[in-house]
């Protein structure tokens, strides 16, 4: 385990040597806009119809069993 520790800290060494002056940060090597759709309401009062195959529940809200004392 050391000799793979040494490794990795020879290789955050190498790592350090690289001049990154005046490169800006970046999440992804492609150029990349997200996705984005319309915040709009499509249905809503169902909650009837959501816990209607739960095993148990209660005024419309899930039951499960108590984990925690």
């Amino acid at each position: 385990m050391c000799g793979e520790l040494n490794e990795i800290l020879t290789f955050i060494e190498q790592l350090l040597e690289v001049d990154v002056e005046g490169i800006a940060p970046m999440t992804s090597v492609v150029p990349t806009t997200m996705k984005m759709r319309q915040d709009v309401v499509t249905e809503s009062n169902h909650a009837e119809e959501i816990v209607a195959n739960a095993p148990l529940s209660e005024r419309n809200f899930f039951l499960v069993p108590k984990i925690l004392e």
